[in-house]
C-alpha cells in the first residue's frame, strides 16, 4: 500500500495522509529508505507462528515432532513478513526511479505501507509504482509455488506445504491489492486510469476515493455475515474493511482539503512580525507581562542579539509548575529552534498544513523566515 504527502523542502513536523501507523522499531534504511515496523506486527508475527507449528502444519503434513513445526512454522512467518517488506520495496524502488522520493516502509497490523514524500507527476509513474508492488507479490507467489512443484515428492513434506502455503497467501495479496478502491494498490491503478483519460487528478481521486469506501463496506458486510455463520475470521475482515473505509474517507477529505486551499500562501494566513520573547525574561513575567497581556498562545524566543532561538507555547509554560516559573528563563522551556517546523512566505498553505502536527514539540506552529528574517 502506498500513503503519499506533498513534497516540501522544509522541515515540517511530521504527519502523513490517511490512517496513520507509528513505527515502533526500526530496522535500518536501504537507499534512504527507513525501514521498520509497528508493535503490532509482533503480535500478528507470533500468532502467526503459533498458527502454522500448532494447527496449519500438523494438519497439512502429518508425522513430524513439534519442534520441527516450529522451526518450519517460524521459518514461514519470517518469509511471509520478508514477502510484505518486497512487496513495499516494489513500490519504493519504482518511485526512486520515477523521481519521487521514499520517506519510510512500515510494516504493520494490515501489511505495509510506503510513504512518499511527493506525488507522482504523470498518470503514466503512478500507474507504474502502483503495479510494482502487485508485481513483486506475484513473483513471489510464482517463485514459491515453483518451488513447492519442485520439491513435491523429493523433499520433506512440511517444506512443500509450508511453501505451497507462501504461493498461495502472496497470490491472495496480489488478488486483494488490486481491488479498484483506494488506498489498495489497485485503487492508486484505478487513480491513474481515470486522471490519464480525463486528465482530471481530482475527479480522479474521487472515483478511487468513493470506490474505496464502498469496498470497505462491501468486506464489513461479508465480515457480518461470516461471523453470524459462526466464522470468527469474518471479524478481521470486518476490521480491515473498517480501515479500508477510514483510509478512503481521509483521503477525501485530505483532496478536498487541498482543492479549496489552492493558491492560499502561508503569507496569507500568518501572524505578520509576531511579539516575541527574550529567552532570558523569567517564567513568571512571561506569563504575566506577555501570555495574559497579548492573549497568544505562541511566541518566538530570541536572544540578546535579537537572533531566533526557538518557540514558547502557552502548553509548554503550563507543564510548569507554578511555584517553579520565576527559576526558569523562557529559553528553558522554548522549543529549540532546530526542532521547530519553518515555513517560507510563499509557501503553499496546503502543504504546510498536511506536514503541521498537532502532537509536535512545537503543537502544530511554525515559523515563518523571509531571507533569513522572521517574519510571522
Amino acid at each position: 500500500m502506498l500513503q503519499v504527502r506533498p513534497a516540501t523542502g522544509h522541515r515540517p513536523a511530521r504527519r502523513g495522509r490517511g490512517v496513520h501507523m507509528h513505527e515502533s522499531l526500526r530496522f535500518g534504511t536501504f537507499r534512504g529508505i527507513a525501514i521498520g515496523c509497528n508493535w503490532s506486527v509482533l503480535a500478528i508475527a507470533a500468532l502467526l507462528a503459533w498458527g502454522l507449528a500448532d494447527g496449519f502444519l500438523p494438519a497439512e503434513a502429518p508425522g513430524y515432532r513439534p519442534h520441527e513445526y516450529w522451526i518450519v512454522g517460524v521459518a514461514g512467518m519470517v518469509l511471509f513478513l520478508g514477502a510484505l517488506l518486497a512487496h513495499e520495496l516494489g513500490h519504493s524502488l519504482v518511485a526512486l526511479r520515477r523521481d519521487v522520493a521514499v520517506e519510510s516502509i512500515t510494516l504493520w497490523l494490515f501489511g505495509g505501507v510506503a510513504r512518499l514524500r511527493g506525488e507522482a507527476r504523470t498518470p503514466r509513474d503512478e500507474l507504474a509504482i502502483a503495479i510494482a508492488g502487485p508485481a513483486v507479490s506475484l513473483a513471489g507467489a510464482l517463485s514459491f509455488g515453483t518451488a513447492a512443484v519442485v520439491l513435491d515428492g523429493r523433499g520433506p513434506d512440511i517444506v512443500v506445504v509450508v511453501l505451497a502455503w507462501l504461493a498461495l497467501v502472496n497470490g491472495m495479496l496480489v488478488v486483494f491489492n488490486l481491488a479498484p478502491a483506494a488506498p489498495l494498490d489497485g485503487g492508486r491503478v484505478l487513480h491513474a486510469v481515470v486522471w490519464g483519460a480525463t486528465h482530471d487528478r481530482a475527479r480522479a481521486t474521487r472515483t478511487a476515493t468513493t470506490a474505496g469506501k464502498g469496498f470497505g463496506f462491501l468486506l464489513i458486510g461479508l465480515g457480518g455475515v461470516l461471523l453470524v455463520n459462526g466464522d470468527i475470521g469474518g471479524a478481521w475482515i470486518g476490521l480491515v474493511g473498517w480501515f479500508v473505509i477510514a483510509a478512503a474517507s481521509a483521503e477525501a477529505t485530505h483532496a478536498l482539503l487541498t482543492t479549496a486551499l489552492a493558491g492560499i500562501r502561508v503569507r496569507d494566513v500568518m501572524t505578520a512580525d509576531p511579539i516575541t520573547v527574550r529567552d532570558d525574561v523569567p517564567l513568571d513575567v512571561v506569563v504575566a507581562d506577555v501570555l495574559l497581556t497579548h492573549h497568544c498562545s505562541t511566541f518566538p524566543v530570541v536572544d540578546g542579539a535579537g537572533e531566533t532561538v526557538g518557540l514558547l507555547t502557552l502548553r509548554r509554560v503550563r507543564a510548569v509548575p507554578d511555584e517553579q516559573r520565576p527559576r526558569l528563563v523562557a529559553g528553558d522551556v522554548a522549543v529549540p529552534l532546530a526542532a521547530t517546523a519553518i515555513a517560507r512566505p510563499d509557501d503553499s498553505i496546503a502543504e504546510m498544513l498536511e506536514h503541521s502536527d498537532p502532537d509536535a514539540p512545537g503543537d502544530g506552529r511554525m515559523l515563518v523566515f523571509e531571507h533569513g528574517r522572521l517574519v510571522g
